[in-house]
């Protein structure tokens, strides 16, 4: 018996009989404890879980859960106190999770990752030079693909970057004031990217501060996050290099990256699917262009 997923499995049993669930949500919480039961290595499939927009604060708090169960001496005295612990601290990370994805999306995803998971190389570096302008060129007509923004759209992003008053003091770790305190600033910068007017020490600042943000991310186990932070970092990069012109479509792509970080680490009930494709083709066009170096 492996302990350590009865373990996880148990408390997600126990946090969510603590809430007033529907047909549908009791639905979701069986997938989730099926897909943990079958799972051969918890550990991988809880990471599997924070790579999920839905599921990402759930899969951090299951990770803290199956590191502490896992790296101290159990006390069986002791066990009962810790487990109910443990349970309360999911309630709420549950409880969101089931506010923002059915059994259907649930099941959709899980097979998406099963049949084709997301891998974005963030880290291969090669030496040469590429044709920028071909990059450019094929990036653009990927993304201008994706439909432009709606009066629905600009509603969502209102909801998702409100609150983000520079004097704001978060409720929230220290990891996530991290992350959210210059998201208000960025999102300024970019209108200045828009106009050109900006000076190239304004431009490293961000994609440093950016990049260091995306490892702090990755570091904590918000593979989301990390991705996001470091596709921005290097779009940002290649506009400041004048090797990307800042067009309406790459400042959306770029904006799009800070929509979904905001949305990911407030836990925003708004559905950020577009941004977080447009995200992720902006991505893949710009990284995957470095093969051709």
């Amino acid at each position: 018996m492996d302990f350590s997923k009865q373990y996880i499995i148990q408390a997600i049993t126990t946090a969510a009989n603590n809430l007033r669930l529907s047909s549908e949500k009791i639905e979701t919480v069986a997938i989730l404890k099926e897909r943990l039961s079958n799972s051969s290595n918890i550990s991988e499939e809880i990471k599997l879980f924070k790579k999920i927009t839905e599921l990402s604060k759930l899969g951090i708090r299951l990770n803290e859960i199956l590191i502490s169960f896992e790296s101290t001496r159990i006390d069986f005295l002791k066990i009962s106190d810790r487990f109910k612990e443990h349970s309360a601290n999911l309630v709420r990370e549950l409880s969101n999770s089931l506010d923002n994805i059915t059994p259907q999306h649930l099941r959709e995803t899980f097979q998406k990752f099963d049949n084709n998971p997301i891998n974005i190389d963030l880290t291969k570096k090669t030496a040469g030079r590429t044709n920028w302008e071909q990059m450019e060129e094929t990036i653009n007509q990927s993304i201008s693909n994706i439909p432009g923004r709606s009066k629905a759209d600009e509603l969502k992003e209102e909801i998702i970057m409100s609150d983000l008053n520079e004097d704001q003091l978060f409720n929230f770790e220290k990891f996530e004031e991290k992350i959210l305190t210059p998201v208000k600033e960025i999102d300024r910068f970019l209108d200045k990217v828009t106009r050109y007017d900006f000076t190239e020490a304004e431009a490293k600042h961000f994609i440093n501060l950016m990049s260091e943000n995306g490892n702090a991310s990755r570091n904590a186990g918000y593979e989301i996050l990390a991705n996001m932070h470091s596709i921005f970092s290097r779009g940002l990069e290649l506009v400041n290099q004048k090797k990307l012109a800042p067009s309406v479509q790459i400042i959306e792509s770029l904006r799009a990256c800070l929509i979904v970080i905001v949305a990911v680490v407030r836990g925003k009930e708004v559905d950020i699917t577009s941004y977080l494709n447009r995200a992720e083709t902006f991505g893949r066009g710009i990284f995957s262009k470095q093969k051709g170096n």
